[in-house]
């Protein structure tokens, strides 16, 4: 890909590669007999969602009510991977009506709320615990889960249909075998859950495993991966992705060049990037910084080393000659948050508006 006009920082994506790490994506879970229901909050594009479509994919994870409201006229089949926000129940009743929607508790007390105010059925998913203590119940927590099950059995709105976990702790891996650990104790702990409630469905997902386990156990039913699609600068730090699997880059104009201490600076800024940031070689790096083809991973001159609202300070590693003007192109920590923050994106020449 050739740099466009790109006056002031851009966000540009590569097709051909996020449709490799689709298909490689697809065949784990082909060849182990799951579904895969990919997670739309790191694109939140209904285009790229049309690729999903394309490879055969019917059902998708959100992460919120008003993610599955934009999703709800392309997608029939949704799963909102957040606990239930009773505040805009009435929210949900109208994409109910025409959407199998699946929803998160972890509470009784969210169940009789919904209970009392959903206008159709709905199928919910239990949130488990599995040890990176963000939401959902322990799996020892055994009682708690019957009652929430014993609930579902009397309610005429809801349906029971399972477990639901989310690997987080993956994230903090160092390299593929600690991503192998975190995988091989969340299942032993769901292993647990699965013996004691047989016969329910079980949906995991995050995209470190996902990306680096190729065996799953029979009880696991799906997979719900989602930053795979484009990867970043932090799943390659920890092993999820090589540095050519990442398709997406921000562009960035050079502003001004300091050669006595080689740096540069750049329009790209947390506003752009967010202020996710890694530690390399005790420094911190907010982004890998590349010159000339766009794709191209073997022309890396640098880091973001310091982030502030509008611009970043460049480290150089190389001396290339640099013209304030220039463009140079960002693999980006976390693709996630940098998509959502830009708003859009382009592919080739066609911009991308993501949802509002």
């Amino acid at each position: 890909m050739k740099f466009m006009n790109f006056s002031t920082p851009t966000l540009v994506i590569n097709k051909i590669i996020c449709l490799n790490n689709l298909d490689r994506m697809i065949g784990v879970a082909n060849k182990n007999n799951l579904v895969l229901r990919p997670h739309f909050k790191t694109h939140q594009s209904t285009e790229i969602g049309n690729w999903f479509k394309e490879k055969g994919v019917t059902s998708i994870t959100v992460s919120s009510i008003s993610m599955a409201e934009y999703f709800s006229n392309e997608w029939d089949d949704i799963t909102i991977a957040f606990p239930i926000n009773i505040l805009e129940i009435d929210k949900l009743n109208l994409i109910i009506k025409r959407n199998r929607v699946k929803i998160l508790i972890d509470s009784v007390s969210s169940l009789k709320i919904l209970d009392s105010r959903l206008i159709e059925t709905v199928e919910v998913y239990l949130k488990i615990d599995v040890g990176y203590s963000r939401a959902g119940l322990k799996v020892e927590e055994r009682q708690k889960i019957k009652s929430i099950i014993d609930f579902c059995k009397t309610s005429k709105k809801i349906s029971f249909l399972g477990f639901l976990a989310h690997f987080g702790d993956s994230y903090k891996s160092k390299n593929k075998m600690e991503i192998k650990n975190v995988f091989q104790k969340s299942i032993e702990r769901i292993k647990v859950l699965s013996d004691g409630f047989p016969n329910f469905r079980i949906s995991i997902g995050d995209t470190p495993t996902c990306s680096t386990i190729k065996k799953y156990p029979d009880f696991i039913n799906e997979i719900r991966p989602g930053n795979f699609i484009f990867y970043d600068l932090a799943q390659y730090k920890i092993g999820s992705c090589e540095i050519d699997d990442i398709a997406v880059r921000m562009i960035c104009p050079v502003v001004s060049i300091y050669d006595e201490r080689e740096e540069v600076l750049i329009y790209g800024g947390s506003v752009h990037f967010s202020k996710d940031r890694l530690r390399e070689n005790e420094s911190d790096i907010f982004g890998y910084v590349y010159y000339g083809e766009v794709w191209d991973v073997s022309n890396k001159i640098g880091y973001i080393k310091s982030l502030s609202q509008e611009h970043g300070i460049v480290k150089l590693e190389k001396k290339i000659g640099l013209k304030i003007g220039d463009q140079l192109n960002v693999i980006p920590v976390h693709s996630c948050l940098a998509i959502d923050k830009m708003g859009a994106f382009y592919e080739s020449a066609k911009r991308v508006e993501i949802m509002k």
